[in-house]
């Protein structure tokens, strides 16, 4: 692959040229009440060419290997097409990279035959038939494996095999309502996903039993105690998306001019790593070429950088910190958080709960909106608990979080010592979708407005 790839490198009229290509596989697999309701397999390959003519972008795409050159031709036509009226685009320095990795997994997916996989997620299925009350139960199983490939005319070459898979439970309840419970595992793995999730399966059913005896959360501004998947989510959409700084450039994030100031409490750490092993938004090297890295947003509550792709970094004056990404080598390359999370504090779930008087007890996560530039959200949390007299009471159930993330999180008071990440997600950004992952430990937040 990397030898058609450099095929794009000769053409002329270019002061910089990079070419990329993927070719993946993939199987899906679902189960609905122990019957199968869909198998797929499916391939698909593709490829990119991105140039720069004086400061101009040129960018062409298509599914013929064969065409390279003439996909890059086309590209430096569209660049010499901007012209005059384009943005005079500079990019930072960055070493040319030579390197090819091959993820290692304990069951590739090629490896173990489609049927077994089926098999394997029926039984798996069976674990969340807890009760009578669990109307229906959905499992859902998907590999991906395959190779990524990168040139520019700088001399770089990378080649990344990677493998994924992803297991989705979900459990519906019904008593005078239907509620639903879901929960994630994926990341850098094969078939061993589905090994040992009887608990996982098990724990997913009894939180949709747990809504059934749910009820409207009280309303107001209020001291909370979120989990670690609620915290992943305000690192992720809170801070993470605001430290883009192609949003930052743009002037759409709320922390624009605030590298140095303080945007929350001595208590808060995030951090954004592209490099830690299985995570689902892990990778090894970005569309750019450039090395994953590890980055610390905010230390003690102070911001100290934002997240860049060789351009925002030139215009910055600073260099790439590796979150060039794009959803398949037919998508221009956007600045993208990988793995974001807060880092952990030093006290207990009891600690934390001490001394609250009432408050509420949130966990896992339904969705949220976030704007970068104003810094308003809105999450709604899958289920919780009242807090009374530093002691989970009563079960919860349609409960929001609504507030400003720099005010929210100077009110943060302190934060577990239980570290949980690698919470899995679909980033969309630009109509482009990317794997991440998220997490963080129990945190206290002193104030923040509670809805239903």
């Amino acid at each position: 692959m990397l030898d058609e790839l450099r095929a794009a490198l000769s053409v002329k009229g270019a002061e910089f040229i990079e070419a990329r290509a993927a070719s993946v596989w993939t199987n899906d697999v679902l189960i609905r009440d122990n019957e199968v309701e869909r198998v797929k397999s499916g391939n698909s390959t593709a490829y990119g060419v991105r140039v720069l003519v004086k400061g101009s972008w040129g960018f062409a795409a298509g599914n013929d290997m064969n065409r390279m050159r003439d996909i890059a031709e086309a590209a430096v036509k569209l660049a010499k097409a901007g012209g005059r009226d384009a943005l005079k685009t500079e990019l930072a320095e960055a070493e040319a990279k030579q390197d090819r990795i091959k993820t290692k997994v304990r069951k590739h997916p090629l490896d173990v035959a489609l049927e077994d996989k089926v098999k394997a997620l029926k039984e798996l299925a069976g674990y969340g038939r807890i009760s009578k009350k669990i109307l229906t139960v959905d499992a859902q199983y998907i590999d991906a494996y395959g190779v990524n490939a990168y040139v520019n005319s700088e001399g770089a070459a990378i080649q990344q095999e990677p493998v994924n898979a992803f297991l989705l439970f979900s459990a519906y309840s019904k008593g005078e309502e239907l509620f639903r419970a879901n929960d994630r595992v994926a990341g850098h793995y094969g078939v061993e996903v589905l090994e040992g999730k009887e608990g996982f399966v098990e724990n997913v059913s009894k939180n949709a039993l747990l809504l059934l005896k749910s009820k409207l959360p009280p309303k107001g501004e209020m001291p909370v105690v979120i989990d670690p998947k609620m915290a992943g989510v305000f690192a992720h959409e809170a801070i993470g998306h605001a430290c883009e700084a192609d949003s930052v450039i743009n002037q759409r994030s709320i922390l624009e001019k605030k590298i140095g100031m303080q945007v929350g409490s001595e208590h808060v750490t995030i951090i954004d790593d592209a490099t830690i092993p299985k995570f689902f938004g892990s990778y090894h090297y970005d569309a750019e070429g450039v090395p994953a890295q590890k980055k610390i947003l905010v230390e003690k509550g102070v911001l100290k950088q934002f997240l860049h792709n060789r351009e925002t970094a030139k215009r910055l004056g600073t260099r790439s910190t590796g979150n060039a990404r794009s959803q398949s080598p037919t998508e221009f390359p956007l600045v993208r958080m990988s793995n974001t999370f807060f880092d952990k504090g030093d006290r207990s779930i009891e600690e934390l709960l001490e001394g609250m008087g009432r408050g509420v007890f949130v966990s896992g996560m339904k969705g949220g909106v976030t704007e970068p530039n104003t810094g308003y959200f809105q999450f709604a949390a899958e289920y919780g608990h009242l807090i009374e007299n530093g002691e989970k009471t009563a079960p919860l159930r349609d409960i929001t979080l609504v507030g400003n993330i720099v005010k929210t999180l100077k009110n943060v008071e302190a934060l577990g010592k239980e570290w949980s990440g690698g919470h899995p997600g679909f980033c969309g950004k630009a109509g482009q979708s990317v794997p991440v992952s998220d997490g963080g430990p129990h945190i206290r937040i002193g104030k923040v407005l509670v809805g239903g």
